[in-house]
């Protein structure tokens, strides 16, 4: 019973007995911090989407256009997994990155640099395979683009790219995390893909017109004056003349 665990202990992704290093020496300060950059600004981008996706508010700066139109994107079928906004879970994720390199740190011991590097090291890769799937739907099935997404996918694609450059955990363990990505992922996509779409709404925006005429008010003293004029004028009529006035009977 206790080889069997000891088996599946070594055999678990996550396992703080991994190998470290992958043939290419220990991780710069530069490698690390650069990670560390990007998570901080995936992580502003989706918490400032989230915010706005809670509150039903629209983004700032990407308004309705051929190309970029952050409305359509954020408000498609797409944008929601069971219900809630992509931006929310993606949040969480970059949370996760952000605190796991707080232990990637040289006094740091063993088994806490190996953990946090594999949870980084899943974290990361499932953040590119995610950002390759909502850059593909943004493309050939939305048809509009969305530049907040586009940054925060970006970064994810640079997490993945360095990680997969530089493998901390080394080669196997770096496959074997991968494929703890790709299910994560995969189950993400099969919750978009098979559930039903949500109700969705278009707002469209008509110009109003409002209209005024050049020709100025008239007077206060100018209306009174027309209306003295238009206003019949006493006839006064004197009487004739050799009549007595007064008449003796």
């Amino acid at each position: 019973m206790a080889a069997t665990f000891e088996s599946f202990k070594h055999r678990w992704p996550l396992s703080p007995e991994l190998p470290a290093g992958g043939g290419v020496g220990p991780l710069s300060r530069r490698f690390t911090w650069s990670m560390r950059v990007l998570c901080f600004a995936a992580l502003g981008v989706t918490g400032y989407l989230a915010l706005k996706a809670l509150r039903s508010e629209d983004v700032a700066g990407c308004g309705s256009g051929a190309a970029f139109d952050c409305g359509f994107v954020l408000h498609s079928r797409w944008a929601k997994v069971l219900g809630l906004s992509v931006s929310v879970p993606a949040f969480a994720l970059y949370a996760v990155l952000l605190s796991a390199l707080t232990f990637c740190r040289g006094e740091a011991t063993k088994s806490h640099l190996r953990l946090a590097w594999g949870l980084f090291t899943v974290g990361a890769i499932a953040a590119g395979l995610a950002a390759v799937w909502f850059i593909s739907l943004q493309v050939f099935a939305v048809g509009h683009l969305c530049m907040y997404c586009l940054a925060a996918h970006l970064c994810g694609v640079a997490l993945c790219g360095a990680v997969l450059w530089k493998r901390p955990l080394g080669t196997r363990a770096t496959a074997r995390l991968a494929g703890v990505s790709v299910l994560g992922v995969s189950l993400m996509l099969a919750a978009q893909v098979f559930s039903a779409p949500p109700q969705t709404f278009q707002v469209e925006r008509y110009a109003t017109h409002v209209a005024t005429s050049n020709a100025p008010a008239p007077a206060a003293s100018n209306a009174g004056a027309k209306h003295q004029e238009k206003s019949p004028a006493a006839v006064v009529f004197e009487p004739p003349s050799g009549v007595p006035d007064d008449v003796e009977k």
